[in-house]
């Protein structure tokens, strides 16, 4: 089941980099929305992202394993179907948003296994890295010439990957039962889980706000600069390879550092990398900035992070919150650069993403890097 899971997860990456990445375009050019409505094509999803995870994560050990992953998996066919048959904007946004309340349940259930377990955990978290890079890559390569293919291009494609997901499903309704022992730690218990959870979380929910944010609205942005929206995919393509390239050292390196430091790292490369990008006189810096790759660093490190500073019984409830805040975060930033965009133009984008991360960055100093009382818990 194991396997079946880390496969879908590169089916699912190859699906939302397509999904946010030329979704609010494909509303833009098909159905002629406005910008700000173009934006929640990105930003609805991520919204129900926020919701489902954070249910679903919570209930991956009391429902099962198999359970949770069939509801994620089943999100992703009706997402396909939804988006192939919609007739408008507005049938488009809500179809995608209902259906990713139950698709949100599989990240959550897949990092619950991978974390659950101390020693490897970083090499077991770039594993997955290594499956969602070739989701990425594939989903960059292919994405690019969504744009010159057509507008039944989009749709086709998502289809296409909805009904993958239907192999996905049997595979793992066919897998052995699995079953994972969780033992309690009432030594080191936090008094309460659930908003220690959070406040871990907030400088990954702060960061990831002006990451997402500016890449839902890259196609709007290269094509106020006349650039061909064809970057976006590549552009992710050539982020991905080489995440897929860097996955096995990551993994190692998180292993021998540990995720606190790796995430005050990795936020601090971004805040520079964002930087650069706002004072480029030159389209071509931006492009090549947002092609490093920092954002599987950036999930490794939080997830990592956060199972380091909690038993793990807690670790379902504490990966949902992790993907539910970045889908949450994902439609705050993407509202907020999307009506940059239309108040104050393009090039104010960077900057604002520079202010979100900057900001992250900070709340992970003062929350990781010095010992506090509720971060007793032993590392895994």
């Amino acid at each position: 089941m194991r396997q079946a899971l880390l496969i879908a997860s590169a089916i699912e990456a190859f699906f939302l980099l397509v999904l946010l990445g030329y979704g609010p375009l494909y509303l833009r050019v098909s159905f002629h929305a406005t910008d700000v409505v173009a934006s929640l094509a990105a930003a609805a999803p991520a919204l129900a992202t926020f919701i489902g995870s954070t249910t679903w994560g919570h209930q991956v050990w009391r429902a099962g394993i198999r359970r949770m992953a069939l509801v994620g998996l089943a999100g992703y066919v009706g997402m396909g179907l939804v988006i192939f048959s919609a007739s408008g904007a507005v049938m488009y946004i809500a179809g995608v948003m209902l259906f990713t309340l139950l698709s949100s349940a599989l990240a959550p259930v897949t990092l619950t296994l991978l974390t659950h377990e101390g020693g490897d955990m970083g090499r077991r978290l770039a594993m997955r890295l290594q499956w969602q890079s070739s989701g990425w890559m594939v989903g960059g390569l292919l994405g690019g010439y969504v744009d010159s293919l057509g507008p039944r291009a989009f749709p086709d494609m998502m289809l296409v990957l909805g009904l993958l997901m239907v192999a996905a499903a049997l595979v793992v309704a066919r897998a052995p039962h699995m079953r994972v022992t969780i033992a309690r730690d009432a030594e080191h218990e936090p008094t309460s889980p659930l908003g220690l959870t959070v406040l871990l979380v907030i400088p990954f929910f702060l960061a990831y706000a002006g990451n997402e944010g500016f890449f839902t609205n890259f196609s709007l942005y290269l094509h106020a600069l006349h650039i061909t929206a064809a970057w976006v995919g590549w552009s992710a393509a050539i982020s991905t390879g080489l995440g897929w390239l860097m996955a096995s050292s990551i993994g190692r390196w998180t292993d021998r550092i540990g995720g606190k430091k790796l995430l005050i790292r990795v936020l601090m490369v971004y805040a520079a990398m964002y930087l650069v990008m706002s004072l480029a006189s030159s389209e071509v810096v931006v492009i090549v900035a947002f092609s490093l790759p920092l954002y599987p660093l950036l999930n490794i490190g939080i997830q990592r992070a956060v199972a380091e500073s909690l038993p793990g019984h807690l670790h379902g409830g504490a990966m949902g919150i992790i993907n539910g805040a970045s889908g949450l975060a994902t439609f705050g930033g993407s509202v907020i650069m999307g009506t940059v965009n239309s108040v104050w133009g393009p090039h104010i984008m960077p900057w604002s993403a520079v202010a979100f991360v900057s900001t992250g960055l900070v709340a992970a100093v003062l929350i990781y890097r010095r010992p506090r009382p509720f971060l007793t818990a032993p590392s895994p």
